[in-house]
């Protein structure tokens, strides 16, 4: 074999293993969607629409989007979330921007003790069929809160 075909086998070797790792890459996560409730003290329970993704290659780290809306269903707030892993369930911040101009922003938290999944992702996968929930703080207030995912198709 000589140097020059030796060669052109390299190029191809690593040519299709870039093009793999491209393919690979280039899958984009999963959207997973639902609703959600939070507590607030003795006030009225808040609620509203969540969406989360992994980001890609890296499904223990999620960002995503919320929504509060009032009781006839108009958004009254809306913003973005992103969270980590942690050694027993997962930790994040959030920010949101009110309807009235205001703006808020706050961290977020979920231990999940007996969560049989090995990656945030799967957490969010696994909204579809359990409810999960942590506990949410903005300065000196704080509360808990409860994801539900859309339920799956018939």
């Amino acid at each position: 074999m000589t140097a020059t075909v030796t060669a052109r086998r390299v190029v191809v070797v690593v040519a299709l293993g870039l093009v793999a790792a491209g393919a690979r890459a280039a899958v984009t996560p999963p959207v997973f969607e639902g609703t959600w409730i939070a507590t607030a003290g003795a006030a009225p329970p808040l609620h509203g629409r969540w969406s989360a993704q992994a980001i890609p290659g890296r499904s223990d780290e999620m960002q995503g989007s919320w929504s509060m809306v009032n009781d006839a269903g108009d958004t009254v707030a809306q913003g973005t979330w992103s969270a980590k892993r942690s050694k027993r369930g997962f930790q994040g911040s959030w920010q949101a921007r009110a309807s009235t101009g205001g703006s808020f922003n706050g961290t977020f938290e979920a231990h999940l003790p007996g969560f049989k999944g090995k990656t945030l992702e799967d957490m969010f996968a696994a909204t579809k069929t359990a409810q999960i929930s942590g506990y949410w703080k903005m300065g000196r207030a704080n509360g808990a809160w409860y994801l539900k995912g859309a339920a799956p198709p018939n």
